[in-house]
């Protein structure tokens, strides 16, 4: 006596063959026993039921790298504050054209569209910090500076924002989610 005893999962892999009636007849005759004995496969073979999907660990994982990313870019902004604050005083100060853009395209990654504002005074607090105990030297950072460093920043925010709004437009479209 030859028992087709199938677990669910086997079951539910097979069901789809089934019913377009290209599995095998012992693949057929293993499915047909197990929905007359099993209710919630019967009833997801007759489409009335449709299974709990059960939570994964993965959205978990994702998510704390999600935020280790988020710190490692704060990080890697305020360390690029900090060193182009510090090549003010020096004749590098134009080296700041290039890292103020990385400084704003970070302060993108970590607060999206509130960068706009974050990264702005983000710079102004540091400034005031830097001027207050005089950590570079002698001489402080001027005002006029300060407002070119916030535009080069506000620069590489944009930038950051309209390749987001590029390469997100371009993955809606290719996965089909604009079709019509």
């Amino acid at each position: 006596m030859n028992e087709n005893k199938i677990t669910c999962g086997v079951c539910r892999d097979l069901m789809p063959l089934v019913k377009d009636g290209v599995a095998s007849a012992e693949s057929d005759t293993a499915v047909r026993q197990h929905i007359q004995e099993c209710g919630d496969c019967a009833m997801l073979f007759d489409g009335k039921y449709v299974p709990a999907v059960e939570p994964s660990e993965s959205p978990k994982a994702i998510l704390r790298i999600k935020r280790w990313l988020s710190g490692v870019y704060a990080a890697l902004m305020l360390l690029g504050i900090y060193f182009g604050l510090s090549l003010t005083a020096g004749v590098d100060m134009f080296c700041n054209c290039l890292i103020m853009p990385f400084v704003g395209a970070f302060g993108y990654l970590v607060f999206r569209c509130k960068s706009l504002f974050a990264v702005p005074i983000i710079l102004v607090i540091i400034q005031v910090i830097v001027n207050a105990f005089g950590l570079f030297g002698t001489e402080s950072i001027d005002f006029l500076m300060l407002i070119f460093y916030i535009l080069f920043a506000l620069a590489g925010v944009v930038i950051s924002m309209l390749l987001h709004f590029a390469f997100g437009k371009r993955e809606k479209e290719g996965s089909g989610e604009n079709e019509r």
